[in-house]
């Protein structure tokens, strides 16, 4: 300090003038930037807005998002489609087209809205749309099945340059919410074949109809974390976004995500059981419930859960109270139809329901033993399967073994063995399709599509299905089928109760819980707001009303 006067006493006034306004000058560009550790700022650019997502960036294409999340939140915003779920007023609206229904439910027609234009100023036609669904979505070798299952036996056809008709076999009502996909440009991807779209260099640097566009490939980082740097779209057709960038960062997993807190604004998808750990400082949260599920699924080809007693007997010794207190979770799901209150589907815990109907399964415990059995000398001795979390996701993995620990407890009570098994994610998909377990410890997301034909219905019970518990039901398929089918919404009502009333019956799994989640964003961002998120790129749902201040 002594040195410091000393050197600036032997300054002449005017040298004392200029050090004097290089001192104000670096100080204000120090507030400033500490100011802005958060935003970057340019005056012909705008503020950029960060956000931290869990997973990989694989697939910037709205065909294959179902594979990762990360993909599905920044694709939402690249590309847009037929329809769009709109989460402020939760409901499915029209984006890039008109249309209307014929009086018998089975034909959809399409009219695109003037000035629609690819974000490399390539007019949108029929044609793309023509490509998107009936050339790649309904193509034998389009490496997306469950994407694929819901445009099958629809009949698409091109009237003419601006129209687009969709006609279905049977009425779906659920039909209009499979049009929210985006639109794919002909004109790039027209020459690819189906079976290598999933590999195309398109996915790195897609062009969409959205309101923003990517600036260029995404890029992995040294910590093994990925960025890909969005700008607004000048061609977009709607409301234009005040917010002008966007990047997003997307973590190996979510220990490192809540590690590197000071590089993001926002982050979507944090649990409950993680939400005291974020530096909250500056941060405004959201809590909000998705359309999904997890489930204890009851394989009914089993030879110990072929009988309804042995299944009603389990569901009744299963604590599902004592499970969310020690998880952490509120939210208590007793039957798959989220539509309906789930207070009027409580099963009831009681051990002594559950071990005489067990009794009357032909289940005993003999004197001195711990495990029950039958009068063939079988022990009641079960396999549970659950996705092994380790190394991705530590407190999903936590939560997903003290769940299975305290079923493996409670069933322990009633003199139920039960032995835990934990497989990584590809090796689980294995034993899923061959339905290689007794029970089944997993979680169902239902989107923007309450149909529950791909989960419950008889015909789903096979490798490439969805019904986990081979669940055969002559009476829940006709119900089924009959609120596909149906538009009147008091009509539904009734026919959801009578297909909640005939699955808790027939006991074909065990509901457990819905997770929560928080939306972290900074509260300088301001405009953020939903009704009701399905999905969470829901949460983008309104961007372009954003303002950062």
């Amino acid at each position: 300090m002594n040195l410091f006067l000393r050197t600036l006493k032997s300054f002449s006034r005017k040298e004392r003038w200029v050090a004097g306004a290089f001192l104000i000058v670096f100080t204000a560009s120090l507030t400033v930037l500490t100011f802005d550790r958060f935003f970057e700022w340019s005056p012909d650019q705008g503020r950029t807005y960060t956000e931290g997502l869990v997973g990989q960036i694989v697939h910037l294409n709205p065909v294959f998002t179902e594979f990762s999340e990360a993909d599905a939140d920044i694709s939402s915003l690249i590309f847009s489609g037929l329809v769009k779920y709109n989460a402020v007023t939760d409901s499915f609206d029209e984006d890039m087209a008109t249309h209307t229904l014929s009086e018998d439910h089975l034909t959809y027609t399409f009219t695109l809205k003037n000035g629609l234009y690819w974000q490399d100023g390539v007019e949108v036609s029929a044609d793309d749309v023509y490509y998107t669904y009936a050339t790649v979505i309904q193509a034998p070798d389009f490496k997306n099945s469950l994407l694929r299952a819901n445009f099958d036996g629809v009949k698409i056809e091109e009237v003419d340059t601006r129209t687009i008709r969709f006609t279905l076999n049977s009425a779906n009502s659920f039909f209009f919410t499979s049009l929210t996909i985006g639109i794919l440009p002909k004109h790039i991807l027209g020459e690819t074949p189906v079976a290598e779209l999933d590999t195309a260099p398109f996915n790195q640097t897609p062009v969409g109809t959205g309101p923003y566009q990517v600036d260029g490939p995404y890029e992995s980082n040294g910590d093994g974390s990925m960025t890909v740097n969005l700008s607004a779209s000048t061609q977009y057709y709607g409301e234009k976004p005040t917010i002008e960038k966007l990047r997003f960062i997307a973590y190996p997993t979510v220990t490192e995500l809540i590690a590197n807190r000071s590089t993001w604004n926002g982050a979507a998808r944090v649990r409950q059981s993680l939400f005291n750990e974020v530096d909250l400082t500056d941060l405004s949260s959201f809590q909000y419930e998705l359309p999904q599920y997890n489930a204890l699924f009851f394989n009914t080809d089993s030879p110990f859960l072929g009988k309804n007693k042995e299944r009603l007997a389990l569901s009744k010794a299963i604590d599902k109270k004592a499970i969310l207190d020690a998880i952490g979770y509120k939210v208590q799901i007793d039957t798959p139809l989220l539509e309906l209150s789930q207070d009027d589907w409580i099963n009831t815990f009681n051990t002594e329901e559950a071990q005489g109907a067990l009794h009357d399964a032909g289940w005993d415990l003999v004197e001195g033993e711990t495990v029950r059995s039958n009068e063939e000398g079988d022990k009641l001795s079960l396999r549970l399967v659950r996705r092994d979390f380790s190394g991705s996701n530590e407190p999903q993995e936590e939560t997903s073994k003290k769940t299975a620990e305290l079923i493996q407890e409670q069933l322990a009570a009633v003199g139920v063995e039960l032995s835990i098994e934990a497989y990584n994610e590809a090796d689980l998909q294995a034993i899923i399709q061959t339905r290689d377990y007794d029970m089944l410890l997993y979680g169902q997301s239902l989107g923007y599509n309450l149909d529950t034909f791909s989960y419950w219905h008889s015909s789903q019970a096979t490798e490439t299905g969805l019904n986990l518990s081979n669940y055969q039901s002559p009476s829940s398929d006709l119900l089924i089928e009959k609120i596909r089918g149906t538009f009147d919404e008091s009509d539904r009502q009734a026919l959801l109760d009578d297909l909640a009333d005939t699955i808790s019956k027939d006991v074909p799994a065990v509901f457990l819980y819905t997770p929560s989640y928080y939306y972290l964003v900074d509260t300088k961002v301001t405009g953020v707001n939903w009704q009701k998120l399905l999905l969470p790129k829901d949460r983008f749902s309104n961007i372009t009303g954003w303002e950062l201040h």
